[in-house]
């Protein structure tokens, strides 16, 4: 039982990994975001730790995935970018903390209503 306890553990650590590393964030980044140190994050990801249960939610919600991927260990396939997507993930990862805080901004005094199957959200 503890070595199947043990394999859920780094599988689950190597998940939040892939997660963190799709999601374009560094560990720094990852734990500003999620209000937890750089130590934290990184021993999540190596299997020495386990985030309790609202931080799992939360981090599904930074790192944009659903939890049942995680728990059942199917990554989802990578997101088709298109060409002006990768531009901006490119630039975004390249500028300074200044240049991203302006940047969304920015983006988010310009958002258009989110709309699902034709319903406003």
């Amino acid at each position: 039982m503890a070595d199947s306890q043990s394999e859920t553990r780094l599988r689950i650590a190597g998940l939040l990994k892939q997660y963190r590393e799709r999601a374009g964030l560094t560990i720094r980044e990852a734990g500003k975001l999620l209000g937890k140190s750089n130590q934290t994050v990184s021993a999540w990801e190596q299997g020495r730790g386990q985030p309790d249960a609202d931080m799992f939610l939360k981090l599904c919600e930074v790192y944009n995935v659903e939890s049942v991927s995680v728990f059942f260990g199917e990554a989802p396939p990578d997101p088709v970018l298109s060409v002006d997507e990768r531009e901006l993930l490119e630039s975004w990862r390249e500028a300074t903390d200044a240049a991203r805080e302006s940047a969304l901004m920015v983006l988010k005094s310009n958002k258009r209503p989110l709309v699902k199957k034709g319903k406003a959200m």
